[in-house]
């Protein structure tokens, strides 16, 4: 038995390590702002995170390998404001899930945020969800889809979100492999886990 876990480990989890050691990141505080001083537009984080880079293009900040609050899903973010002050809650991204990557933010200002979700392919507006505190928006009612990526959020105030759900399957085959296989690797995990337990308790019995 235990022959068949060590094999699992190897084969598995092992190859996932080197990956996840590989990546630097850095943290930051919900004290840290991210500013866009052309358009007047700023951006903070309700909670801890980090990133591995985070690079301010055109008027937008770009957030690769983005992770709040020690998720251990990373995704890639772009994000401009426009006279308004932002505050991300939340940002998650699940490939391969139907709910695949989604933002909540508080916006304070009546200007314009132009968010795109890491999303390079063209998308629809089935695809996507926008709430304002709660209530639905359809399209056209303080947002628009433009070029197929990228939501455009204009006048409103209060709590907003945007997801975007993924009804086909994303190939992902350029993600680090422990991201690439997470579920698989979740899996082995808890047979692994499993079959120890029983390993365990069947020493017990033996010795009784």
């Amino acid at each position: 038995m235990g022959i068949v876990v060590s094999v699992l480990l190897s084969l598995v989890i092992l190859p996932a390590i080197p990956s996840i050691q590989a990546q630097n990141t850095t943290s930051f505080l919900p004290t840290d702002n991210f500013s866009i001083p052309q358009l007047g537009g700023s951006i903070n984080f309700a909670v801890n995170g980090s990133y591995r880079s985070a690079v301010l293009e055109n008027n937008t900040w770009v957030f690769r390998g983005l992770a709040l609050n020690s998720s251990q899903t990373r995704g890639t973010l772009y994000i401009s404001v426009e006279n308004s002050n932002v505050t991300i809650t939340d940002f998650r991204t699940n490939f391969g899930l139907g709910r695949s990557q989604y933002i909540r933010y508080t916006v304070e200002g009546q200007g314009v945020q132009r968010i795109n979700l890491g999303i390079n392919q063209t998308t629809n507006v089935a695809d996507w969800m926008v709430t304002l505190n709660r209530q639905f928006l359809n399209e056209g009612e303080g947002w628009q889809l433009r070029r197929g990526t990228t939501i455009v959020v204009s006048g409103q105030i209060g709590n907003v979100t945007v997801v975007h759900y993924n009804w086909d399957i994303v190939n992902d085959s350029n993600l680090p492999f422990h991201e690439q296989h997470s579920v698989a690797l979740t899996v082995v995990a808890v047979l692994i886990g499993t079959v120890l337990a029983a390993t365990i308790s069947s020493i017990k019995v033996r010795r009784r």
